[in-house]
This record gives structure tokens, C-alpha cells and sequence, in this order.
């Protein structure tokens, strides 16, 4: 089971900070469900990535901007970057994906936000052709 530490950690490596501990227990709790199936096929070891690409994965869906990078000892500045979402969200996806063989936490994936349905309009127009011309 993962634990709200290793999921700090673990989001704070991942550029993601400031999740309110409300959700993040949340989203720890949603994450564990699966225990029973990842202890059933996996090691502890793969079961723990499996738990933290799932949590990247419903915070990542919250919104695309994370800390690029950051300085300290009071020279304090912080970047933030906001593009590559789509990229991120895939790379964790297959991840996650390419680790769960037996789909533990297929059913809490949250919905792919890269997704855009498109829609058209098709008219045609007919006419009914009846003998001599």
C-alpha cells in the first residue's frame, strides 16, 4: 500500500505540489482498492509503481501546469511549465499500462483529458432519376 508520504514524494518529483491533503487521501484511498488484485500478480516492488503511476495519473488529470524547476537557499525562484501535457499524460499512461498486465487499476484510470471528439455535418443531396432525360 502506498502511503501519503511516498505519494508526496512521489508527486513532488513529479512536478505536481500543493494537492490539498483532503484529495490526496482521496486519491490514496482509491489507489490501495486495488491492493487485493496487485498482491494477487505482482511483487511489492511493481505494485508500488503500479499505485504511483495511477496517482500521477488522476493528478495529472486535474490540469496540465507543474514545476519545471527551482532554486533555493533564498536565491528563491520557481518555473513552471504548461505545455507537453498530452506527452506526460501518455508516457505515464503506458507506464502504468505496460506494468499491469492483469488490469488492476484499469478501472480507475480517469478519462483520457487529451481526447476531442469532432463532429461534421454531412448533406447530401439526392434526386430521384425516373426514365428519359
Amino acid at each position: 500500500m502506498i502511503t501519503a508520504e511516498q505519494a508526496q514524494q512521489y508527486l513532488a518529483s513529479q512536478g505536481i505540489s500543493k494537492v490539498p491533503d483532503f484529495i490526496l487521501a482521496a486519491w490514496i484511498e482509491l489507489v490501495n482498492s486495488i491492493q487485493g488484485c496487485l498482491d494477487e500478480h505482482y511483487t511489492p516492488a511493481v505494485a508500488l509503481l503500479i499505485q504511483s503511476y495511477l496517482l500521477a495519473l488522476m493528478a495529472y488529470g486535474q490540469g496540465d501546469k507543474y514545476i519545471s524547476s527551482q532554486t533555493a537557499p533564498s536565491g528563491a525562484s520557481r518555473s513552471f511549465r504548461y505545455q507537453g501535457f498530452a506527452d506526460r499524460w501518455r508516457a505515464m499512461l503506458g507506464l502504468l499500462r505496460g506494468l499491469d498486465k492483469h488490469g488492476c487499476a484499469t478501472g480507475l484510470i480517469p478519462p483520457d483529458p487529451t481526447v476531442q471528439a469532432h463532429g461534421g455535418l454531412w448533406i447530401a443531396k439526392g434526386n430521384c432519376y425516373s426514365g428519359g432525360r
